[in-house]
């Protein structure tokens, strides 16, 4: 049993990018190693007042001329900020338009050569799976019951690195319009745990209330739907825009930014689940990990002040060895 190679044919891949020349640098990098035929380029344009951008966004465009291996490059370079919420819902619809199937990659996204491998096998093996919205790259805490199959089912969406199908991104909405009715009701009527739902919740008043994104309504259609999402046994993608100062979201400390940073490794063929039934233990486990009082509260900490980061990072990683159970949600 062996790692990834290169030597599969690797789904189509959408990359996501702004204003970070680097980051799409690395993203094109990522994916060289397994040579995708179809790479499409969404760059979105620079935000009105910020002149510095205009530079910035025409450098990240440039990086398209990195693709130096045999491929079929689609790009849609905006002109004018759309921002978030329409500019990334807008490239991945753009995407699905023109692939029944694929991969989406936002330029802070580093995907193993597993992942690339894992996402265009589960894509070919779930295509006609009504149940499967989603085959995701990101395991926050590596958590899984069963550790001798590779992967598993998961109620919760991961986007940190993510393959889906035409079927599902065309139930999407935006506006959120669908599921206005019900939201609240199928937020309160979820298997979560009272912290999941109380950030489902405060998630809904934030996009009601007008913030730029575009992943909430996809979570809440995934919940509407009862969609399963196929989640690796360890994570497959690193996160490298989380405390990012650029980031549009992410900025600012977390304690759990460079466990996030890493991805593990795969090993190749995979072993799959007797059943498609989700992993109870994984999904709800997580919920308490994120919603720990401890490890939020040296987030907290480390936003405020952020002169203390490097305190607050040894205080949790000591903490944590020796009373793992102030990690966990009560």
């Amino acid at each position: 049993m062996s790692s990834a190679d290169s030597s599969f044919a690797c789904a189509p891949i959408l990359l996501i990018g702004f204003n970070r020349p680097d980051f799409m640098r690395a993203q094109i990098a990522a994916v060289r190693a397994a040579r995708p035929a179809r790479l499409y380029v969404a760059v979105d344009g620079p935000r009105e007042g910020r002149p510095d951008e205009v530079a910035r966004c025409a450098g990240v465009r440039e990086c398209v001329k990195l693709i130096d291996w045999p491929c079929e490059v689609k790009t849609l370079f905006r002109e004018k900020n759309l921002g978030c919420k329409m500019g990334v819902s807008g490239a991945i619809t753009w995407f699905f338009e023109n692939e029944e199937e694929g991969i989406v990659l936002e330029d802070d996204c580093r995907p193993t050569i597993d992942f690339l491998r894992f996402a265009s096998e589960m894509l070919a093996i779930y295509r006609e799976n009504e149940r499967i919205g989603l085959v995701a790259g990101f395991n926050a805490f590596d958590l899984q019951s069963n550790r001798r199959v590779t992967y598993h089912f998961s109620e919760h969406l991961d986007i940190w690195g993510w393959a889906s199908w035409r079927r599902v991104w065309q139930k999407y909405d935006v506006t959120m319009a669908k599921y206005a009715d019900r939201a609240e009701t199928l937020i309160e009527q979820s298997k979560m745990l009272p912290y999941g739902k109380m950030f489902m919740r405060k998630g809904l008043a934030e996009v009601r209330a007008g913030l730029n994104t575009w992943d909430f309504q996809f979570a809440l259609m995934f919940l509407a739907e009862g969609y399963l999402a196929i989640a690796p046994r360890e994570k497959l993608v690193a996160n490298a825009g989380l405390c990012d100062a650029a980031a549009t979201h992410t900025g600012g400390y977390n304690y759990y930014a460079p466990r996030f940073a890493k991805a593990g490794r795969l090993e190749f063929p995979l072993v799959h689940p007797e059943a498609v039934v989700c992993d109870e233990w994984a999904d709800r486990r997580r919920e308490q990990m994120e919603g720990a009082i401890f490890p939020r509260g040296l987030t907290w900490l480390g936003c405020k002040f952020p002169c203390l980061c490097p305190f607050l990072s040894m205080i949790g990683r000591i903490v944590e060895s020796a009373l793992p159970i102030v990690f966990r949600y009560p």
